[in-house]
């Protein structure tokens, strides 16, 4: 299910990028560009056509939009598994504790100052 959201996401991404391309814009777009601007800019200069790229736009806007809530929704609900699960915890290595002298060691009086 994840791999088909995440497809689905993938594709109305790269559809949603040269839907917007194409449309025309202030400078002309990226439609003005193909065919120095007669044959293609003709072909799109129909009535509805400039109504057809909005509404494609915001159709793939919208899937784009549900699809990215739907895996975060299932990415924050799912439990992550690490690698460090699968180990048994070893057991607590005893170490010995420094051995304790019962009389204090002396310290000689008659240390050479230098």
């Amino acid at each position: 299910m994840q791999f088909l959201l995440t497809a689905i996401q993938i594709i109305s991404a790269v559809l949603l990028i040269l839907v917007i391309l194409l449309q025309q814009g202030k400078g002309g777009g990226m439609a003005s560009m193909f065919g120095g601007g007669s044959g293609m800019d003709d072909m799109l200069s129909a009535p509805g056509s400039d109504v057809i790229l909005k509404k494609t736009t915001v159709t793939l806007a919208t899937l784009f939009l549900f699809t990215s809530l739907i895996l975060a929704i299932k990415t924050s609900r799912s439990t992550s598994k690490s690698i460090m699960d699968d180990q048994q915890p070893s057991a607590p290595v005893e170490t010995e504790a420094p051995a304790q002298n019962e009389e204090p060691v002396p310290i000689p009086e008659d240390i050479p100052e230098q």
